[in-house]
């Protein structure tokens, strides 16, 4: 038999799953379990595709490694191994940043440790808070001007000192731009910021776009606005299943082709 502990690495999830499918699944299979560490990120509700599940005891978790692997979560098969631990290497890739002149460069990311995280997505239970609330309460702030910075926690480190003095309650990930901005120079990634109320925001808003950023340019904070007001974000569809606001285009009239070989379905 495998090498195993009390603790279990269950893989290959969805990535829309909850603490919840993971509790449900070992419950429905008769399972008894301790304890679920799960990330769940708190912008898009998303999971890194895999949990740590503790058991009473090793042979419990035997019994689940045995008898549940390949079993299904919300139609994926999972991977169950005794794996227990997170990598804790984390390469430090540069930052690389577009300048108006449209040449590109790189400098050295910021070097710090996890503390920098704004929410800990391992060790919070509280996701399901952020995911309308700060832009429905009108918290949720839009930074952009942005160079690609590879690594988390260094974005996490620069939007805590460019946000210094107020309460951030979350930092997303960083967002790349749309390609209609690659005709257009300058590095235009962004991210969000989660505020602790509308008031703070404003404040910061007002007190910090335009504000230089040690990329030689300039970041643009704003508030985080949906592109239209009947538009759901992704994560109200998967995990609020709010369907309700969802953008779609307006449909104009079918297009003539006249002589043209397309054809119009």
């Amino acid at each position: 038999m495998a090498e195993t502990s009390a603790r279990l690495y269950v893989g290959n999830l969805p990535y829309v799953a909850q603490k919840s499918d993971v509790e449900n699944f070992f419950s429905q299979n008769n399972v008894a379990i301790k304890k679920i560490d799960i990330s769940t990120d708190p912008f898009t509700g998303r999971n890194p595709s895999y949990c740590f599940v503790d058991f009473h005891s090793e042979e419990e978790a035997a019994h689940a490694m045995e008898n549940l692997q390949g079993q299904e979560i919300r139609g994926r098969p999972v991977r169950i191994n005794p794996k227990t631990e997170r990598s804790s290497f984390k390469e430090r890739l540069p930052t690389k940043v577009w300048d108006r002149n449209w040449t590109r460069r790189e400098v050295p990311s910021r070097d710090v440790d996890d503390a920098s995280y704004a929410y800990d997505r391992w060790n919070r239970d509280d996701a399901h808070t952020h995911w309308s609330a700060p832009e429905n309460e009108k918290r949720r702030i839009w930074v952009g001007g942005l160079p690609r910075i590879p690594n988390q926690d260094s974005l996490n480190a620069e939007m805590r000192e460019l946000f210094q003095g107020y309460n951030v309650q979350a930092v997303s990930k960083l967002i790349s731009p749309h390609a209609s901005k690659e005709s257009i120079p300058g590095s235009h990634h962004f991210c969000f910021v989660d505020m602790s109320n509308a008031l703070e925001t404003q404040e910061a808003i007002e007190a910090l776009n335009g504000k230089e950023n040690p990329y030689g340019a300039k970041y643009i904070v704003r508030l985080s606005q949906r592109r239209a007001p009947n538009q759901t974000t992704k994560v109200e569809r998967e995990q609020l299943n709010d369907t309700s606001r969802i953008f779609r285009k307006p449909q104009g009239p079918p297009r003539d082709f006249g002589g043209s070989w397309r054809r119009a379905e």
